[in-house]
């Protein structure tokens, strides 16, 4: 019996070759003379490492890592992982691994992350829009009205540019209506701020679910650009043709196994809770701003602000050296900002530009 991956991987996927790389194919001996690489390393000033080999294919130490690590809150069974170059080739893997171009459909649910939209729009593969409710909670039953016309439907959880968490309730509910139809691919970049929420689990039980993971947000590794897919064996084996020869470069494979050690992770969960303790003395602050409308609870290293001035308050903020993220492009998030939680010194010269904008209207 097919799987849902092979059932709505386009035939010239399921027929694709992986490329045959030197890594791949492999081999055993003392001379590698295989990989038209050097036989020693070029020393570059600043260097810290002999660099001159290829990496692995597939860099299983580095995948089994961050299983174990996904052990720490959900029981990761019946689950794969994959080392990507960050959340955005783990998106774009998925739509052009499930997706025939000027054929098949994505999902996607705005205001949400904008990389699942673009990426399908890149290879002509439509996105259907079902926006959000006033709440920030799925739109179930249009959801529901067009499953059956999609491959993939994207649900970001926290939601970026929102910061609220999607009831599992409902992303169970679609992962059971969606079983022989589509995948439903969870990101949770920002997980480790809501650890308990993870979907993670479900996997086993819903071999239609794809889970994305980052650590460029709570381990703090946004440039060295690693992010991870959590899946199925049978959509494992239809993205991994894709994959490229060589995908995660060995000083980034070195940095996040260092990140996904005992030490490192316990490094991570001390600075996150330092981050939620600032993001909530920040948000309690902004409340009590009479230019600030409503302050959208969050459960991610950011604040969703709704300011009721007619000034644009990115503007301002830019104006006096702080940059934050415009929402305005979104209907649904007019003259909102999205405000990024940095140290309690950054919060407080950003709290004391917005008392300042407050007391120049009075």
């Amino acid at each position: 019996m097919k799987s849902l991956a092979e059932k709505i991987a386009p035939d010239a996927i399921k027929k694709l070759i992986p490329y045959q790389s030197a890594r791949r194919i492999g081999g055993e001996g003392h001379l590698w003379l295989n990989a038209n690489e050097l036989e020693a390393s070029c020393v570059y000033e600043g260097q810290q490492g002999a660099y001159h080999r290829y990496p692995d294919f597939l860099p299983d130490k580095l995948a089994s890592a961050y299983l174990e690590y996904c052990q720490t809150h959900a029981p990761a069974m019946g689950c794969k992982a994959v080392a990507v170059r960050g959340a955005d080739e783990a998106i774009d893997l998925l739509v052009r691994t499930f997706c025939q171009p000027g054929v098949d459909k994505v999902m996607v649910c705005p205001p949400t992350y904008a990389m699942y939209e673009f990426c399908a729009d890149s290879i002509a593969v439509e996105a259907l829009k079902v926006p959000l409710l006033s709440d920030f909670q799925l739109d179930m039953e249009e959801i529901i009205s067009q499953l059956d016309v999609v491959n993939i439907l994207f649900l970001c959880s926290p939601n970026n540019p929102t910061g609220n968490i999607i009831s599992q309730t409902d992303i169970i509910t679609l992962l059971d209506l969606a079983k022989d139809k589509a995948l439903v691919v969870v990101d949770e970049a920002y997980i480790e701020f809501a650890p308990q929420t993870t979907v993670v689990g479900l996997i086993e039980q819903y071999p239609n679910l794809v889970v994305i993971r980052t650590l460029s947000k709570a381990f703090g590794l946004a440039s060295v650009r690693c992010g991870f897919l959590l899946a199925d064996d049978s959509v494992m084996d239809m993205v991994t043709r894709l994959i490229a020869p060589y995908p995660i470069a060995d000083p980034t494979a070195e940095i996040a196994l260092a990140a996904l050690t005992e030490k490192g992770i316990c490094q991570m969960n001390t600075q996150t809770d330092d981050l939620i303790t600032i993001r909530e003395w920040f948000a309690s602050e902004l409340n009590q701003l009479e230019i600030v409308e409503q302050v959208f609870t969050s459960s991610t290293n950011f604040l969703l602000v709704k300011f009721n001035t007619p000034i644009c308050m990115y503007r301002y903020l830019c104006s006096k050296g702080i940059v934050t993220r415009n929402q305005v492009h979104e209907p649904a998030l007019s003259n909102c900002v999205r405000i990024t939680i940095g140290s309690q010194e950054s919060m407080r010269e950003t709290l004391l530009a917005l008392k300042q904008m407050e007391a120049e209207r009075i």
